[in-house]
C-alpha cells in the first residue's frame, strides 16, 4: 500500500473509511471519496504505463471540477510532481512554464482543446493527453491502488508565483511538507469530518489548494469546488450548507456590492475566511454588515511558506483591523527584523520573516535544479510591517513597491486603503514614477463605480494623511491591469 505519510496517501484512506459516502460537489458532478480515488487511479495507471516517472513534472490544464481532482491525485500516485497551471496564461506564457520547469507532459481539460492545439504546433517535445478522453477511452485501466515506494520527503507539486513581471517562479513542495499545512489549518480552524469547505478559489493558487482544499482531504471533510462568481459563491453556501469559505478580499467586497447578500441563508457558514489582502476597517465593516456575520478570518502567508504565516481571529477584527495577527500559526514561526536581522522595537518597520515545517523545498528550474532561498530556515518575505504595542503586526507594504520621493519612504498601500474608504472608488492602486527633482512622485490609479472629481478625492486625502504621502497625479481607468494570476501589474501603470 502507499504510505499514508504521502498526500495521495489521504484520498486511499478517505476511500477506504467512508466509500460511498458524498465527498465533492462539482459543477457537473457529485461523487464520493472511493470514486474520486478510482479514478485518479485509472489516470495514474495510464501515466505509468505510457513510462512517465517518479519526479517528472506535469502540467495540469483545468479549471475546477473533477477533471482537476482526478488528475492532480492521480499524478502524485505515480511519484511524479504535479504542476497545477493557470488556465488564463496565454500560448506563450505556457511554453515559458513549460521549459523552465522541463515538464514531460500536460493532462488538459477538453475545453481547452484549442489552445492545446496551438500549443502543440509550438513545442511538439511532450506529450499532451485529454484527461476526458483518457477515462473515456481508456476505461478497462485498473481502478486499484498502486504500489509504489513514494516517501514522505519526495518532491510532489510546483505552483508558480505570481509575480508582476517576468515568468512567475516554480516553488517546489514536499508530501510532509503539505500535509504538515494540512495538519496545522485544521488545528487552527477546528476542521473536522463534519466540514463542507466551498472552494470556488482557482485551485492553481496555493491558498485554495494547499491550505483549504488540502487540509479538508486531511480532515476527510466534504468539498464544493467550482469557479468563482459572487451569485455562484453565495448559492453555493446556501445550497450546499457549506461551513468554510476562501475567498481573496474582493470576492467578498463583490457579493456585498453586487448582491443583496441578506436574501441568501448564510447561516451553516462559520468561517469565512480571506487572504491575499488586509480589509480596512471601514471595508470590514461594510462586509460584516452586508453579510450580517463576524466570523471573518485573515490568513497570512507566501506561496512560498506554504502559505502559512499567522491569522487574524473574528474576535480581533475590530480593534485590529488592517493586521495580520500576533500569533503564528502551529508549527511556524514569525518575526519582523532590520536589516541586521535583529527584531524591531514597537513600532519600528522592518521586514517579516517565516521559518517553519510548511516551507518550499526551493524554487525549481529544469537548467538550475532546486535553489535554496531561506536564510538559516528563515524565508525573507519582502513584507515590510511593524508590531503595535500589543505585538499586532501590520503590513505597511511590499519591500520592492516603496516609493522613495525627496529621501523620504512612502508606502503606496498606506495611500490605497484611504482611497478606497471613498464610496465612489471600487479599486485604487498606487505607484512611484520618475520625477527629475524628487526621484519619485506619487500616482494614482483608480476605477471608479460612481462619479467624483479629482479634486474631491485629493480633498478626502488630504484629511487623513501628511502632504507629502499625497497622489500628485490621478489617472481614472475602467479597471486595473492584471496578469494572469490576478496581480495588479503595477509597471503598467508607471508608464
Amino acid at each position: 500500500m502507499t504510505s499514508q505519510a504521502t498526500v495521495h496517501g489521504l484520498l486511499e484512506r478517505n476511500a477506504r473509511k467512508y466509500l460511498t459516502e458524498e465527498a465533492f460537489v462539482t459543477p457537473t458532478s457529485r461523487l464520493s471519496y472511493s470514486q474520486v480515488n478510482a479514478f485518479a487511479n485509472q489516470i495514474a495507471h495510464y501515466l505509468k504505463n505510457s513510462g512517465v516517472g517518479s519526479g517528472e513534472r506535469i502540467l495540469i490544464l483545468s479549471r475546477n471540477n473533477e477533471q482537476f481532482l482526478f488528475s492532480f491525485f492521480g499524478v502524485l500516485k505515480i511519484g511524479a510532481i504535479v504542476a497545477p497551471i493557470n488556465t488564463r496564461l496565454t500560448k506563450e506564457e505556457l511554453v515559458q512554464v513549460l521549459m523552465n520547469i522541463g515538464a514531460v507532459g500536460i493532462l488538459y481539460e477538453a475545453s481547452f482543446s484549442t489552445m492545446i492545439h496551438e500549443l502543440n504546433h509550438a513545442i511538439s517535445t511532450i506529450w499532451m493527453h485529454c484527461i476526458q478522453n483518457i477515462l473515456q477511452f481508456q476505461h478497462h485501466l485498473p481502478t486499484s491502488n498502486l504500489d509504489l515506494p513514494i516517501r514522505a520527503e519526495d518532491p510532489c507539486e510546483i505552483l508558480f508565483t505570481s509575480g508582476t513581471t517576468g515568468t512567475p517562479k516554480a516553488v517546489l513542495f514536499s508530501h510532509d511538507r503539505l500535509r504538515n499545512l494540512a495538519a496545522a489549518i485544521c488545528v487552527e480552524f477546528h476542521i473536522t469530518r463534519s466540514d463542507k469547505l466551498l472552494t470556488l478559489m482557482p485551485l492553481t493558487h496555493s491558498a485554495p489548494l494547499n491550505c483549504f482544499f488540502l487540509s479538508g482531504i486531511y480532515a476527510g471533510s466534504s468539498h464544493v469546488i467550482a469557479d468563482f462568481s459572487p451569485q455562484l459563491f453565495l448559492q453555493s453556501i446556501q445550497s450546499e450548507h457549506s461551513t468554510i469559505t476562501f475567498a481573496a478580499p474582493i470576492g467578498y467586497i463583490l457579493a456585498a456590492k453586487e448582491l443583496n447578500v441578506q436574501s441568501f441563508d448564510l447561516s451553516s457558514v462559520r468561517v469565512f475566511a480571506y487572504g491575499g489582502g488586509s480589509l480596512a476597517s471601514t471595508a470590514y465593516i461594510q462586509i460584516k454588515s452586508a453579510f450580517q456575520s463576524d466570523r471573518f478570518y485573515q490568513v497570512y502567508g507566501l506561496t512560498e511558506a506554504g502559505p502559512n504565516g499567522s491569522f487574524l481571529s473574528p474576535d480581533e477584527h475590530l480593534a485590529k483591523a488592517g493586521s495580520i495577527g500576533m500569533h503564528p500559526t502551529l508549527n511556524m514561526e514569525l518575526r519582523v527584523v532590520r536589516d541586521d536581522g535583529t527584531d524591531v522595537s514597537s513600532g519600528e518597520r522592518g521586514e517579516i520573516i517565516l521559518a517553519g515545517d510548511t516551507l518550499m523545498l526551493g524554487y525549481y528550474h529544469a537548467l538550475h535544479g532546486i535553489s535554496e532561498v531561506t536564510d538559516h530556515g528563515w524565508l525573507k518575505t519582502g513584507d515590510i510591517a511593524y508590531r503595535d504595542e500589543e505585538g499586532y503586526v501590520f503590513i505597511v507594504d511590499r519591500k520592492k513597491d516603496i516609493i522613495i520621493s525627496g529621501g523620504v519612504n512612502i508606502y503606496p498601500r498606506e495611500i490605497e486603503e484611504v482611497l478606497s474608504s471613498h464610496p465612489a472608488v471600487t479599486e485604487a492602486c498606487v505607484v512611484g514614477v520618475p520625477n527629475d527633482e524628487w526621484g519619485e512622485t506619487v500616482k494614482a490609479v483608480v476605477v471608479l463605480n460612481k462619479s467624483v472629481t479629482e479634486q474631491e478625492l485629493r480633498t478626502h486625502v488630504a484629511s487623513s494623511l501628511a502632504d507629502y504621502k499625497c497622489p500628485r497625479i490621478y489617472q481614472f481607468v475602467p479597471e486595473l491591469p492584471r496578469n494572469a494570476n490576478g496581480k495588479v501589474l503595477k509597471n503598467d501603470l508607471k508608464k
